[in-house]
């Protein structure tokens, strides 16, 4: 079934609550540019609240306090929604909250990956908000947030998947080579899968990155009613040209204490780097991304061409003066902003296909895909052709521009709304 998007011109502003498992700023890295743009975009078309869930560790890691970061986000994003609330999550309060709720998440129906955003606070102040609101819609910015959902709401609900999370739980466990970890992570995704069959059909409707996505939880419960709203790029701030330098320079960005980033550049380390050098013995590699790993610390010890940054505010200059993005991610789900990012820069991208997933980009004219060491290197080596390198890089742009803006993606977002609002009765009940 295929969500019913509103196909007139406009269309009143209707009153959406927007429940975030994050403080929603600032729009570094892949969940967060994501909730951040169409939230930023759906507030163009309606009056948006936003009820937070605040990840301290998340938040802190881009300002000097968690405070202070609350405080840049009440006041950015005051500038464009209605009202803001942060509410904190009690495992992230406890020492070793997360760790012991992973533990007793093994002797409970539930899996980990809803357990750890329990909050009986939380619970109250949305259930009076929608109570109290008189909300057109309420959005749920991820599976986790479904045990927020009252037993019985005025309005229609929309929930968004950034990944389908058992799908990846469980790809993760099947390329996990430790038998403790391996086994773990396939009870959370059979858990998560149960959760997902007996909570998604709750929910009015369902928005995903991809076709990919639309067809992995159509399989979960094939009379959802999804919607593909995609990653995209606020357009904007891109620069028009690059600056290449030399010696050559690889690049890889993204946070690096999430795995399918760490399993990506532990994989440049292991498998392409040594063969990287043969071919080009003076290249560089910049990783540009916060909490590297002892190991990736260490080869950059080892090795004065591969330099690792950290996490840096601006990294206009990092696209501008690299030759490729190198970007081997064999992991995770959803789509990869970090490819769409890379390509709204013109910078041609040499990935792993899966890297790609989601994304409409043809091998060869938009992106160049390997799977293997050798054809990672022979990628690499064709992009040192400055003729095909620029053709590459164009092509890449134009496909963020003709598919990816987040100005055209948040319209959509919006008729979807207009859509499901215009259909709805006047009282939901939930489906058992």
């Amino acid at each position: 079934m295929e969500v019913d998007f509103y196909k007139g011109a406009g269309g009143r502003r209707l009153k959406i609550l927007w429940i975030s498992h994050l403080v929603p700023y600032p729009p570094k890295g892949g969940v967060l540019m994501r909730s951040y743009n169409l939230l930023h975009e759906l507030a163009k078309h309606h009056d948006v609240d936003v009820f937070a869930l605040n990840q301290k560790r998340l938040l802190g890691s881009y300002f000097p306090s968690v405070a202070a970061g609350i405080k840049a986000a009440n006041e950015h994003l005051g500038a464009f929604i209605n009202r803001f609330a942060v509410e904190e999550i009690p495992t992230e309060e406890r020492r070793w909250g997360r760790q012991l709720q992973a533990l007793t998440s093994l002797f409970r129906r539930t899996p980990y990956s809803i357990n750890w955003l329990e909050s009986e606070s939380a619970r109250r102040q949305i259930a009076q908000w929608i109570q109290t609101s008189n909300y057109d819609a309420v959005h749920f910015d991820t599976i986790s947030l479904a045990i927020f959902l009252p037993p019985e709401i005025k309005c229609p609900t929309v929930m968004d998947h950034h990944n389908i999370e058992s799908h990846m739980m469980l790809r993760r466990a099947l390329k996990e080579e430790n038998f403790l970890r391996r086994w773990y992570f396939r009870q959370e995704a059979n858990r998560l899968l149960a959760f997902e069959k007996k909570f998604l059909r709750k929910f009015t409707a369902h928005i995903v990155c991809s076709d990919d996505d639309r067809e992995r939880i159509l399989e979960i419960d094939s009379e959802l009613d999804v919607a593909v709203i995609p990653n995209g790029i606020a357009l904007e701030p891109y620069p028009v040209t690059r600056n290449p330098v030399q010696p050559p320079r690889l690049l890889f960005i993204g946070g690096l204490s999430w795995y399918p980033n760490q399993d990506a550049v532990h994989y440049i380390i292991d498998e392409l780097w040594e063969r990287i050098k043969i071919a080009i013995p003076n290249i560089e590699m910049h990783i540009v991304g916060k909490n590297p790993s002892p190991k990736i610390v260490q080869t950059a010890a080892n090795d004065p061409q591969f330099k690792v940054h950290g996490y840096v505010e601006d990294i206009s200059e990092f696209y501008s003066q690299a030759l490729a993005y190198l970007c081997p991610i064999r992991d995770g789900g959803g789509t990869k902003l970090k490819i769409l990012d890379a390509l709204a820069h013109k910078l041609p991208v040499v990935a792993h296909p899966l890297a790609c997933e989601g994304i409409e980009a043809i091998d060869g004219k938009h992106v160049l895909l390997a799977e293997t060491p050798e054809a990672f290197v022979e990628k690499i080596l064709l992009l040192q052709n400055p003729a095909l390198n620029a053709e590459i890089g164009e092509s890449g742009a134009e496909l963020i521009k003709e598919r990816y803006d987040f100005q055209a993606i948040g319209l959509n977002l919006s008729n979807l709304f207009h859509g499901i609002a215009r259909a709805q009765p006047s009282v939901q009940t939930l489906k058992p």
